[in-house]
This record gives structure tokens, sequence and C-alpha cells, in this order.
């Protein structure tokens, strides 16, 4: 190289003040090429390496595997937040790792500057090497200026990148917009971890996995939301070692000035459990679309328009014995469906009995079986093709026979005429039920055409007649289907979907199926099915709406129902119905805010 032959350093950094935005990787690689041609195999790699490992000096930030953009753009006019701790306050100070990852980046000097322009501390880096003391802004005399006190926030903004020069202002506690941000900050965290995950190193630079972050985010220089390191350490998926590295191992005593001595939980009330706020912002959404769906459905008649509560107060119609034996699968109760307990049959009651045909015992049923086989033989079962589960479960039947007998509990069947009333059967479910448990179902569609009978008389009085009304209207709709060429594992699956209202209905309303309404589906949908119904999912309650619309638009072609537009209409409203049962599902138990979240995602069951 002769003397005033340009490097690769120099060319990159040049480059750098030519681009206002992002740009391919391969045209700042041609680039330098044109300036400092290479007869190198690769010529790519050696400028390759360069922006890998000094990227960020040299002006460059990398967005993606192809993308560059030029670090001082994706700086400047970038906000942020920051919550000095009050031992900093009362110290005038602010520590330099409140800014990381967006000083620090090159060698020299960061200004903090006032909204007016004012020079208010410089930090030269590297200025203060000691680690008993970390670098700090002074800015005891802004601190006293501005009257800021604990749990107040410093905004700032970055107004120039080369060198750095930040504008800062003070934000009362009281003006924090918790809502605007509580988006923000989940997709902020979301982000943090899933490119931490993908690191290939144990450890990985804050600078590697938040600028590029920033840079590309349509907030990056609008309200500044939460202080990202307060993201992490509320969210426990990542760690922060040393103010500068994230990683997701446990870092215990790798720490030497740990995030938690630079940075310390919030001031109460403010940022804290900014993933409620996330929940809440997204559970206000989903009300304003379940809001104008029932306004809708009450302008096309189809309801009028008046909520029913009933099972968020109790059961009226529900019979006392089978009602004892219910209320253990409900989530209130905080029971473990593969607790041992749950299976105590000596514990039911008078009058109690398990049902086997009832969704919620197939798939307690399952995950207890499940949590007692070897763990190589669930991983079989995941991966098996429907006809292969029967065999793989059978060959473990006899050893969950022995180790979990009440696994497969002696069920009291009516007996047939023909049979003393004293006669009792052991129905044991087997290796062929577990199969179709396992398998699922199909999203088949309803046939138009039905040749089998109807039991037209449908006179109800007493609870037994309800539940023997039920079992006879889904055991002609799964011949229905049947006959129509659907699976006998399809056929059930609609059955046991269908079971789950059928039980509502029952216990809440003492009405059979043939009384269903849009007002108790909605109900059932919103609030029984997620809140009451143990092991709930988003496709079960897809499946459910599947199979009520077809229940209704069979009922309504044998005559049985005049009107089945409203379960349409519910199954219509399906994925509203998966999200409520998706975000309760996210809501912690041991969060401060569970009743207002609770409250607000059960709206209007919860009025």
């Amino acid at each position: 190289m002769t003397q005033h032959e340009p490097t690769i350093a120099s060319i990159l950094r040049g480059l750098a003040h030519e681009y206002d935005g992002p740009v391919e990787e391969r045209r700042i690689l041609d680039r330098v090429l044109e300036q400092r041609p290479s007869s190198a195999k690769n010529p790519y790699a050696t400028i390759r390496e360069r922006l890998r490992w000094d990227g960020l000096k040299l002006g460059w930030l990398r967005l993606s595997r192809t993308q560059l953009v030029p670090l001082r753009v994706a700086l400047e006019g970038l906000r942020f937040r920051c919550l000095p701790r009050s031992r900093d306050i009362e110290a005038g100070l602010l520590p330099l790792a409140h800014l990381q990852p967006f000083a620090g980046q090159r060698p020299g000097t960061c200004e903090l500057r006032g909204a007016d322009g004012s020079l208010l501390a410089v930090l030269s880096s590297g200025a203060e090497e000691d680690l008993a003391t970390l670098p700090a802004f002074n800015l005891r005399a802004w601190y006293a200026q501005s009257g800021f006190v604990p749990g107040d926030s410093i905004l700032m903004r970055v107004v120039r990148a080369e060198p750095l020069v930040v504008e800062i202002e003070r934000e009362d506690r009281e003006a924090f917009r918790a809502a605007a941000v509580a988006a923000q900050d989940a997709e902020l965290i979301e982000s943090i971890v899933e490119r931490v995950r993908r690191a290939q190193a144990a450890l990985v630079p804050c600078n590697e996995v938040l600028l590029p972050i920033f840079a590309a985010a349509p907030w990056r220089a609008g309200y500044p939301g939460s202080p990202w390191q307060h993201l992490v350490l509320r969210d426990g998926r990542v760690h922060l070692l040393d103010d500068t590295f994230l990683t997701t191992q446990p870092i215990g005593a790798l720490r030497i000035f740990g995030a938690d001595e630079v940075f310390e939980p919030p001031v109460e009330g403010l940022y804290r459990h900014s993933s409620d706020e996330a929940l809440l912002v997204e559970i206000d959404a989903l009300q304003r679309d379940l809001r104008q769906a029932r306004q809708r459905d009450a302008e096309a008649g189809l309801w009028s328009g008046q909520v029913q509560r009933a099972s968020a107060f109790g059961a009226a119609h529900a019979d006392p014995g089978r009602q004892s034996f219910f209320s253990r699968l409900n989530h209130d109760d905080d029971d473990d469906w593969s607790n041992d307990e749950f299976w105590d049959t000596n514990a039911l009651g008078d009058g109690d009995t398990i049902d086997p045909d009832d969704p919620m015992i197939i798939l307690a049923a399952r995950d207890r079986m499940l949590s007692l086989l070897p763990a190589e033989t669930v991983e079989r079962l995941q991966s098996a093709r429907p006809e292969e589960v029967e065999l793989i479960i059978a060959r473990h039947l006899n050893d969950l026979l022995a180790r979990a007998p009440d696994l497969f509990p002696r069920l009291e069947l009516v007996a047939p005429e023909e049979q003393a009333d004293d006669d009792l059967v052991l129905d044991v479910l087997s290796a062929g039920d577990w199969q179709e448990v396992w398998e699922g179902t199909e999203p088949d569609d309803l046939d138009e055409d039905f040749d089998g009978d109807f039991d037209d008389d449908l006179e109800l009085d007493e609870p037994d007649d309800v539940c023997r009304a039920n079992d006879d209207l889904l055991g002609q709709f799964q011949d229905y289907l049947l006959e129509m060429g659907k699976s006998a594992t399809t056929a059930r699956a609609r059955g046991r979907a269908l079971a789950i209202y059928a039980d509502f209905l029952e216990s809440y309303y003492g009405r059979s199926l043939a009384e269903g309404d849009y007002a108790t589906l909605d109900e059932c949908l919103f609030y029984y099915y997620p809140h009451r119904v143990g092991n709930t999912s988003a496709r079960q309650v897809r499946e459910i709406c599947t199979a009520i619309k077809q229940f209704y638009a069979f009922l309504q072609q044998r005559g049985v129902v005049n009107d089945g537009r409203f379960a349409e209409a519910l199954w219509r409203r399906r994925d509203q119905a998966a999200r409520v049962v998706e975000i309760y599902e996210r809501i912690s138990s041991e969060s401060p805010n569970f009743d207002l979240l609770f409250e607000r995602l059960f709206r209007p069951y919860t009025d």
C-alpha cells in the first residue's frame, strides 16, 4: 500500500457521510472496491470483517444480513427516557450507563444540553476508568434549577451524532403517559428477547441488540417509552451484565457492576408492570371490537342486546350433586388437572358421576396420562401418525393400570331395562379412545342433506329431561355427520365441543340445546369458556364455534328451531373468542393488576 492509498477504514468512514438512509451492504462493498481494488479470491471478506468488528466506530450500523445504515442517521432525532436513582439525584449525577447504547460508540465527547441550547454537562469518553467510580455527568445545577425529584424522568433527544450532542428536558412523574407507551414497551422487550436468543454468543453487547431495534422502530423519534434497562429487569427472560451485555444465561457471580446497582425498580406507580399496561391496551382494543360486533348483530335483529350473566353469579338451575363435581374443574379453584386429588373418586359426593364423554374429563385424562408416560414416548406421540398413536399407547396400558389405576375410574352407567338396577359396568378408556382424543378434529363443512329421524318431543320440565334431550340431540347430530361421510373422530369431536355449550345451558339456565340463543352463546364463549372451563385453548374455542354453527344449521334444517342465524353470527366472531382465551392465559395471577385486567377482559359480564 502506497503512502496516500486509502484504507478500508477511511473509505467506510467517508461513505457513511454520503448516504441518508438504509443501503444494501453489497453496494457499500462495491464502493469500497472501486476505491481500493483487490485481487483476493473473495475481496468482500476483508471488508465484511471490518464492518463486523469495527462497524460502529467506522460509522455504520447493521440493520439485517443484507442492509446497513449510517450510524448518524440511526441516532439523530432518536428519543429515549432516563430514570435516575434517588442516590444519583442526591449526588447530582447521571451515570453514563443511562445513555447506553446511544453514547460511547466512538472516541470523543458527549454533551448534554438544555432545550434552549445551553451546555449542561460534558463527559469525555474514557475519562473515568476507575472501577470504584462509574462514569457520570454532573447535573447537580440542572437538577436543582429544574426542580427534579425522584420519580421524574429525563427525556433525551439526540441532536447530533458526531460529536454526540443530546438535548434533555425534565418530565414530571405525573405527566408520564403510560397508556401511550404500553404497546411500544411490549414490542421493545419482545424484540430484545428475540434478538438475544438468536445470538450465538453467550454475552451480546447491548448496542448490537438495541441500536438496530431503535433505528427501524416507527416510534424512535416519538414520545419515549420506559427505559429499556427497566424492561429487561422486569421481564426476567434476559439479564443485563455490567450495564453493557445481554444474556439469557444466569449471571450470578459474574456481575461486576450489575444492572441492579445502576438501575433500580421505578418508583411505585410509575412504569410498574409495563406488560400489564400493554395487555390493558390490547384488551381495550378487543372490547371495542366486541362492542361493535354485538351492536351490529343487535341491529340485524339477532338478539335484543340484553347481556345475560348467569355464569358470573352462579348456577340457578344446576343439579346440586352435579354442580359440586364440576366446581372442582373451574379456574377459581386453582386445581392442577394433573394433580392426583383430581382423580380421587372417593371425594365425589352423593349422586356425583364421571361422564366419560365430557370433553373436560377427556382432556384432563389425557394430560394425566402424558405426565405418567416416559418422555421419549411423549415425543413419539407428538410426531406419530394417527394410526400409530393407538399402538404406542397400547404398549403402556398395563403399566398405566399398575401405576395409576385411578386414571381408569369405575363409571356408573344407566342400566338398560333388561339389566338389574344394581348392575355396574367397568368402562375403561381404550387405546382407540386415546387415539381419537390425540388426533383432534377436522374443519369439515356441514352437508345439507339428512335422511335420519328426529325426535320432536322437546317439552322439558325437569333437569333430567334437559339432560336426556341434549343427549338425544348430540347423538342424532353425530349420526348425521357419520351418514354424511364424516369420520368417527370428527363426529365425536363435534359432539364433545357442543357438550361444553350443552353443560353451560343445563347448569346455568336449565335449557336444552334447542333453546340456545345469541345471548347465552355469547356468554358461554366470551366468559364461561375462557374463565370456568379447564385447559382452554384458542383452537378449541374455534372448534366449538364451528360445531355450534353446523349443529344449529342442522336443527333449522330439521325444523327444530326456526332461526339458527345467531350461531352463524357467533361463528363469525370465533377469532374474537380466541383472542379472549389467549389474553386471559397471559394475565398473571400474581399481578397486582389482576382484578383490573380481569374486569376489563370480561366486560360486560363483570359490570
